[in-house]
C-alpha cells in the first residue's frame, strides 16, 4: 500500500501533470482555500461567459458572479456578484482622470482597465446632475473631499433620484442614510471617504424600504437597473439587470430589492440605472448598455466608477464588452 502511495505522489510531481491550481483553472472549481476562504497567496481567475459564471481568488478578495434569466412575464437578463474581502481590502472610485471626480470622462471599461480593477459596477451619475442645473445634486464626497453639499431639505421618495445615501464606512461596512438624515459636514466628520448619491436605499437593518418603493412610478418600470448591498461586513452583493434590448427588457425597483433580499442582504441601496449601469469583471463589461448611443453597447461615459481589488492580470482591449 505504501509503495503504491509513493508512486501516486512521484507521478503527482512529473512534468505535464497540472497542479490543483491548474485544474481548477480549467474546469472552473475553487482552488485550495484557507479556513478564511481566501488563497494564501496568488491569483485565480476563471471566466466561462457561455455559462454565466466569472471567478476570481486572492489573499484578500473573493468574488463569484453568476449570470441568470427568466423568460416569463418579460425576457430578462441579469447577473448576481457574491463579494468577499479579508483584512484591508476596501471599495475605491478610481476616476478617468487622476482627482477629477464628477468632470472628465471616459468609458467604463477603460476607467477599469487603466486602474487594473478586478471588479466594478456603475456609480451615481452625479455629474449629470451637475451638468443640468434644473436638477438637485445631492451630497457628494469623494476621497473625503466634499464635492457638493446641498440636497433637498425635506425627504421626498416621489422624485427620481430622491438623492438618499451610501456610505463607504471606514471600517469597510456600508450604511444607507435619506437625502437629509444628516448634514454633509457630519459626514466628513464620521471619516466618511466616499459617498453614493442616488437611491432609494432599498434596505436598512434587514427592513425593505416599503414607503419608498410604493411612492414612486420606478418600483414596477422596467429599465436596466443596478443594485449594491451588504449581507455583513466583508460580504456584499452587487447586482444588474440588463434592459432595453430585445433579449432584455429591464425590471423595477422592487424586483431587484427582492433580490437583494433573497441573497441575505441588511443593506440595499439602488444607483444609476439606464445607460449608465453596468458590472464590470476583469476590465471586461458583462452587460450590454440597451439604448448606449456607441455601437459597443458600452455604459456611457463616467468621471469614476465604483470598484474593487485590483491585478496585473487585467489587460488593455478595446472594445472590452461582451456581446451574445
Amino acid at each position: 500500500m505504501r509503495r503504491w502511495l509513493t508512486w501516486i505522489l512521484l507521478l503527482c510531481l512529473l512534468p505535464g501533470i497540472p497542479a490543483l491550481a491548474e485544474q481548477a483553472a480549467e474546469t472552473g472549481a475553487w482552488p485550495a482555500l484557507n479556513a478564511e476562504g481566501f488563497l494564501d497567496e496568488g491569483e485565480f481567475v476563471w471566466e466561462d461567459p457561455d455559462r454565466g459564471l466569472w471567478r476570481y481568488a486572492s489573499p484578500t478578495l473573493k468574488l463569484e458572479i453568476v449570470q441568470r434569466s427568466h423568460e416569463e412575464p418579460k425576457p430578462l437578463i441579469w447577473w448576481e456578484a457574491d463579494i468577499w474581502t479579508r483584512g484591508e481590502e476596501r471599495w475605491f472610485m478610481p476616476t478617468a482622470v487622476e482627482g477629477k471626480h464628477l468632470s472628465v470622462s471616459h468609458w467604463p471599461y477603460l476607467v477599469a482597465q487603466e486602474h487594473k480593477v478586478v471588479f466594478a459596477i456603475n456609480n451615481d451619475y452625479a455629474q449629470g446632475r451637475i451638468a443640468n442645473k434644473n436638477n438637485k445634486v445631492g451630497i457628494i464626497l469623494r476621497d473625503g473631499k466634499l464635492l457638493w453639499s446641498k440636497t433637498r431639505s425635506t425627504k421626498n421618495d416621489k422624485a427620481f433620484p430622491c438623492l438618499d445615501l451610501m456610505a463607504f464606512m471606514p471600517d469597510g461596512s456600508f450604511a444607507v442614510f435619506d437625502s437629509n438624515e444628516h448634514s454633509a459636514q457630519e459626514y466628513v466628520d464620521m471619516g466618511i471617504q466616499n459617498m453614493l448619491c442616488f437611491g432609494p436605499w432599498l434596505i436598512r437593518d434587514g427592513v425593505l424600504n416599503e414607503a419608498a418603493l410604493n411612492a414612486n412610478r420606478q418600483k414596477t418600470y422596467r429599465n436596466p437597473r443596478t443594485v449594491i448591498g451588504m449581507v455583513e461586513n466583508g460580504h456584499y452583493v452587487a447586482i444588474v439587470c440588463e434592459g432595453r434590448t430585445k433579449r432584455s427588457k429591464g425590471e423595477g425597483l422592487a424586483f431587484m430589492a427582492q433580490l437583494l433580499l433573497d441573497k441575505g442582504c441588511t443593506v440595499g441601496f439602488n444607483l444609476d440605472g439606464g445607460e449608465t449601469s453596468f458590472m464590470m469583471f476583469m476590465g471586461v463589461q458583462l452587460n450590454v448598455a440597451g439604448g448606449a448611443n456607441n455601437k459597443y453597447g458600452s455604459a456611457r461615459r463616467a468621471s469614476d466608477i465604483v470598484a474593487i481589488g485590483t491585478s496585473e492580470r487585467v489587460t488593455a482591449q478595446e472594445p472590452a464588452v461582451i456581446r451574445k
